[in-house]
């Protein structure tokens, strides 16, 4: 009985994937150490340092803050 069975298309299955390549250890370590030295050439001194914010704690160390909070 071909009324119960539905026409679907089914499209085919897709390619299998090709195999994986060994890895290029000395290629992998040149690239690294490329990049590296760039990194460290790009370095200006202590001007190009990024700093962070203020810490939690700094406002204890100089007497509180200077705006009220909730707390008091």
């Amino acid at each position: 009985m071909s009324f119960l069975k539905p026409k679907v298309y089914t499209p085919p299955p897709p390619p299998a994937p090709e195999p994986i390549a060994e890895p290029d250890y000395k290629r992998a370590a040149a690239l690294s150490d490329e990049a590296v030295s760039s990194e460290r050439k790009k370095r200006k001194g202590r001007g190009s340092t990024v700093v962070g914010g203020g810490v939690m704690g700094d406002e204890a160390a100089t007497g509180g803050s200077s705006s009220p909070t909730l707390l008091g």
